[in-house]
């Protein structure tokens, strides 16, 4: 009968999305080149031969961590905006807001982006190309459309994106600086993701709105 190392879980129990988990984690907190397979693997103790069995190379493994997570990102935000009706100003409020909770849920996401877009290299251009400007461009032309309309003010579409990923994002994706900051902070126990979020859209979206 075959024996295993004791407290390590059966190779086939865990699943790809548990592994690309933690592989989006690693790659968020260390960056491509400070992370490693091993590592990973001790996460989740896993055999270290079982990632490269199901993934093949460490290139291979971030792009599918990075479609994986971003993937989900949006899919999370395709069903929310099925659930916000019509008026696309209402709409887009909610959508700022989920954006905020899915990033504070998953903050290797913004974490990863924030690793690769200090300086330019393929896997900036595959995040760039595959999910950040298709974003953009949708974005982009809904905002046109509702400043056409007098519904909102005229606002630059990057600006609108740093706000949203590094200013209320920066919250979740730089847990060591927000702790700091926060200390000393009463106000800051006890709130939930949901009001932070509401609360950064509260300050954020406002200032979207023509005065």
């Amino acid at each position: 009968m075959t024996t295993r190392a004791r407290g390590r879980p059966l190779q086939n129990a865990v699943s790809d999305d548990a592994l690309l988990d933690a592989a989006l984690l690693s790659f968020g907190e260390n960056g491509y080149d400070g992370a490693s397979v091993r590592e990973i693997a001790r996460r989740l103790a896993v055999s270290h031969n079982l990632i490269p069995q199901r993934f093949g190379s460490k290139e291979r493994l971030w792009y599918a961590a990075v479609d994986h997570g971003f993937g989900r990102l949006r899919n999370d935000l395709t069903r929310e905006a099925l659930t916000l009706g019509s008026d696309e100003l209402l709409i887009l409020r909610g959508l700022i807001r989920s954006f905020i909770e899915i990033n504070a849920a998953h903050p290797s996401l913004l974490q990863v982006i924030n690793q690769e877009a200090s300086q330019p290299g393929p896997r900036l251009d595959y995040l760039f190309n595959t999910y950040i400007k298709p974003v953009s461009d949708f974005g982009g032309a809904w905002l046109t459309r509702l400043a056409q309309e007098g519904r909102i003010r005229p606002v630059s579409v990057s600006l609108v994106y740093f706000l949203m990923t590094h200013g209320a994002g920066g919250l979740f994706a730089l847990p060591a600086l927000t702790k700091r900051l926060a200390k000393g902070e009463k106000d800051m126990a006890g709130i939930s993701i949901r009001e932070q979020a509401e609360s950064a859209v509260n300050i954020f979206f406002d200032g979207l709105l023509p005065r």
